[in-house]
């Protein structure tokens, strides 16, 4: 099963919804779930062919270009024209974000994904996204496997660090310790 089907699906409610309330767009998105990759491209190229502005099947197409045949410049500008079209939507930068992960661009996909988590911070598919990042990114200690205990504790610091407002409440926690050391020492 693909990466994507857990980074474009929604949750709503009880169970998975489709993407959109657009029957042919789902039906793509279903097909890209399944790997069917020329089937999912076929009818992302109807629904962009019949609607040119559909950012939303821009984007779709975008990360099945990136899924099927690894051409990660046709996929990065499609993406980047479903940016364009959809100024305000976190969809264009999630495949943005997915289609550097796939291409080995850790840090611009990271990039792309926080700008999505700026446009909308509780879509699951950003948290997936990160999720994705993480399980690419190199361990902190190269030396040691992934799931050293040792390379755990420090991954999840560095996931936790990744928010600015986690690093700055670890800053104050920082401060206030060595305020309070200093204090007991003097």
């Amino acid at each position: 099963m693909s990466d994507i089907r857990h980074l474009m699906e929604f949750r709503k409610g009880f169970g998975n919804t489709g993407f959109s309330d657009i029957p042919s767009l789902n039906m793509a998105y279903k097909h890209l779930y399944a790997g069917d990759h020329e089937e999912a491209e076929r009818r992302f190229r109807e629904i962009i062919k019949s609607d040119p502005q559909d950012f939303d099947a821009m984007a779709g197409l975008a990360v099945c270009v990136a899924e099927d045949g690894g051409k990660f410049l046709t996929a990065e500008k499609l993406a980047r024209e479903s940016v364009r079209l959809g100024k305000d939507c976190a969809t264009g930068y999630i495949a943005l974000g997915y289609v550097n992960l796939r291409g080995g661009r850790l840090e611009d996909g990271y990039r792309y994904l926080m700008k999505a988590k700026h446009l909308a911070p509780k879509d699951p598919r950003v948290h997936q996204g990160f999720a994705i990042y993480d399980r690419e990114c190199p361990p902190v200690v190269c030396d040691l496997s992934r799931l050293h205990p040792v390379n755990r504790v420090l991954g999840g610091a560095r996931s936790y660090l990744r928010s600015p407002t986690n690093r700055a409440m670890a800053l104050a926690v920082l401060t206030g310790s060595l305020v309070l050391v200093g204090s007991m020492l003097t």
